[in-house]
């Protein structure tokens, strides 16, 4: 005969129930002439924040972000603080909030690990709230370096493991990120730039949503700012990133470096990107991709460059993407497309700078396509037209190995 199996047991219960109450675990405050000074929090476990997702918030910038000026470690009017060695987990809130004046603050080897909000948090402040931030109350020379972050933004999705507004002048090195439900790391600014980012790890990123990058930026108000000039513009420092490993896989339709939203002033270099383009749109200007290895590059559209809904920038402003080596996966892939511009606009020899690249379709030069408003041509005719005559199409396509190899000697130099 046969009998039924039996009934599984229920589960035990736990032995103890944590119900947090605190949002803020460490609050450090000073302020610009007399800030807390060289203090170390180190080789610490964090952990049960209680939720802060309804508090109040507030809009820091121009980008997509609200969030509020809360973490389980919040500093405010500090200099020289460095958070080192410690593990966050298991919190329902920011794990690290910069909040207004900070300067070189360090933190480093921390692991982020099963958090309902992001890892860690800037947001500076205005001139009275305007487009003003020649006051200095902002963090900037901050070291985010060789973190281990992962799985969090469990509840908040609008969660990052690095994110800035308000802030310049940061340096974000080295750290591994991924398994997280929107980009890695945002700029939900253009503030002051300076900022470096390199060799860093970020993929699994976008895992609940799109319309996104592994890194994303935004640039859609102007600052006034002693950055990028001692005397005060709006014209930003230059961003410098260089020597990452990214994969924009998931929904990180936006690619390896989802510079939207008049984003400016980036110079990528030297990455290696899987399934990431050049992506410009909504008058972004002064992007520099260079000595960069892209696979099978998706920003939007399946193309190694992509412009997309807006006109060429002018003389002075250009886009440029040179010496890079892009493999396209499909014959008839896309090596570079405009979304808003026609074929024979005289403005894109002037705007859009292009050459020594190293192109790889199945079918060669006839097979990849340049794509326009509402005309396509493929690129052996683009190149006899004078456009871009020193890239190279080759329709013999790469190996694996071989494709490994040179992101390997790219990461390297």
């Amino acid at each position: 005969g046969s009998s039924s199996p039996a009934a599984p047991s229920p589960p035990t219960p736990p032995a103890e129930i944590v119900v947090p109450t605190a949002a803020q675990m460490i609050e450090i405050r000073g302020d610009m002439d007399a800030p807390a000074e060289e203090i170390s929090i180190k080789n610490i476990e964090f952990r049960a924040t209680r939720p802060t997702y309804m508090e109040a918030h507030g809009v820091p910038s121009g980008g997509d972000w609200a969030l509020q000026r809360l973490g389980a470690i919040y500093l405010d009017g500090t200099k020289g603080v460095e958070i080192s060695g410690n593990l966050f987990t298991k919190m329902d809130s920011h794990a690290v909030f910069l909040s207004g004046y900070n300067r070189n603050t360090s933190i480093t080897r921390n692991e982020f690990y099963s958090l309902g909000m992001s890892g860690v948090a800037l947001w500076g402040r205005t001139v009275n709230g305007t487009n003003d931030g020649r006051n200095g109350d902002q963090p900037r020379f901050t070291l985010f370096d060789g973190n281990f972050c992962h799985q969090i933004g469990l509840f908040q999705k609008q969660s990052s493991c690095y994110f800035q507004a308000v802030s310049a002048q940061n340096t974000i090195t080295r750290n591994v990120c991924f398994n997280l439900p929107r980009a890695a790391v945002n700029f939900n600014d253009g503030f002051g730039g300076g900022n470096e980012m390199a060799a860093n790890v970020l993929f699994n990123t976008c895992r609940e949503s799109s319309d996104h990058g592994a890194f994303n930026s935004w640039d859609r108000l102007p600052y006034i700012t002693n950055v990028g000039d001692p005397n005060g513009s709006t014209r930003p420092a230059w961003n410098n990133m260089h020597h990452n490993l990214i994969v924009s896989n998931y929904a990180a339709d936006g690619g390896c470096f989802d510079n939207d939203d008049g984003s400016s002033y980036y110079e990528m270099h030297h990455n290696f990107c899987v399934f990431g383009g050049h992506k410009g749109d909504f008058d972004g200007h002064s992007k520099y991709s260079h000595h960069t290895v892209y696979i099978y590059p998706v920003s939007y559209f399946k193309a190694c460059f992509s412009m997309d809904i807006q006109n060429i920038p002018p003389k002075g402003y250009g886009e440029t993407y040179s010496n890079n080596i892009c493999i396209l996966q499909d014959a008839g892939g896309m090596y570079l497309h405009f979304a808003s511009v026609e074929l024979d606009d005289p403005s894109i020899d002037v705007g859009i700078h292009m050459g020594n690249n190293s192109l790889y379709v199945p079918g060669g030069a006839e097979s990849a396509t340049v794509v326009g408003q509402s005309s396509q041509m493929s690129f052996a005719d683009w190149a006899k037209a004078g456009h871009d005559t020193t890239t190279k199409a080759n329709g013999t396509m790469p190996t694996v190995e071989e494709m490994m190899s040179w992101g390997q000697s790219i990461l390297q130099q």
